[in-house]
């Protein structure tokens, strides 16, 4: 399997993935008794939901350190004492201490919404999107052609949330936003490997959408991705209502996991390094509130 690189915007240097538990997702997406596995019985909720009792329980409190040092997580950042959490789950939704995560409060500047490998996509320059080997179109995407039309010439950004990431994300700016829509699909892995492995991936993913009414950008196509094993989404609020920016919309459950933000022809510009790497399908190392482009 080729490792997946990533442009370092700190180092400006090229990193390689540091990948989890790989010998079990080659497995399921390259050998064909895996495949066969998944397809039947591994993308259904109710094998989500048994792995998400696990990761609830106090069995697995060892995953813990073992996580810790193979990510290298920096513990100093954690708001709460490791030996606090009840769970792995608990540790995988921690919080951060205060200013962890400076937010850029420029207004003209336009933000991560979490800490992720960031790639973009000029809609009016691809017809369909590739990411690390699947393919979608807007329409397959959003299950709403009218929606899919008005943003078809836009920007799209593409947040992809590793095993090791803070899996809380924000707002990107002021504003209101409508009720969620929750999009019904089949829980799939979005580690490098799955992705490579299975076409139309996050099409076929259950998703949630929610159109943020933005004070800079316009409005907003946010959409959350769910994950193989548990995939779950937590959200601060599923009804329409007021945000500012830096708050926190809501969050991952264990599992990796995939933020999409998608705006209208004009309203924004990205950063040009990431267009640079993004060409080059490298993934931008991001973090949450940290600066990705500025209003067109």
């Amino acid at each position: 399997m080729k490792v997946p690189q990533l442009y370092n915007r700190q180092t400006k240097e090229i990193e390689y993935e540091n990948t989890y538990k790989v010998n079990g997702l080659a497995f399921l997406y390259k050998n064909t008794l895996g495949r066969a596995l998944t397809k039947s019985l591994l993308n259904k909720k109710m094998v989500s939901k048994a792995y998400a009792r696990h990761v609830n329980s106090s069995k697995s409190l060892g995953q813990i350190p073992k996580f810790i040092e193979h990510y290298n997580i920096n513990v100093d950042e954690i708001k709460e004492p490791i030996q606090s959490f009840r769970c792995f789950n608990e540790f995988f939704i921690r919080e951060l201490k205060e200013g962890a995560r400076p937010i850029d409060e420029t207004p003209e500047h336009l933000i991560s919404p979490a800490d992720s490998r960031l790639m973009i996509f000029d809609l009016a320059q691809v017809s369909s999107i590739p990411v690390k080997g699947y393919w979608y179109n807007l329409e397959a995407l959003l299950k709403d052609k009218e929606l899919a039309e008005q943003y078809k010439d836009g920007w799209c950004f593409v947040y992809r949330l590793a095993p090791n990431d803070y899996h809380r994300y924000g707002y990107i700016d002021n504003g209101t936003q409508d009720p969620v829509v929750k999009i019904k699909g089949v829980l799939h892995s979005v580690h490098p490997l799955a992705l490579a492995e299975t076409r139309a991936l996050i099409a076929k993913n259950y998703r949630e959408l929610t159109v943020l009414h933005t004070e800079n950008f316009g409005d907003v196509l946010h959409l959350e991705v769910g994950a193989l094993l548990v995939g779950k989404i937590v959200q601060r609020n599923y009804d329409a209502g007021s945000f500012r920016r830096g708050e926190e919309k809501g969050y991952f459950e264990y599992g990796g996991s995939t933020v999409v933000q998608i705006f209208k022809k004009g309203t924004i510009k990205p950063d040009a390094d990431i267009i640079e790497h993004s060409e080059k399908r490298i993934e931008t190392l991001v973090k949450i509130g940290e600066k990705v482009g500025v209003k067109a």
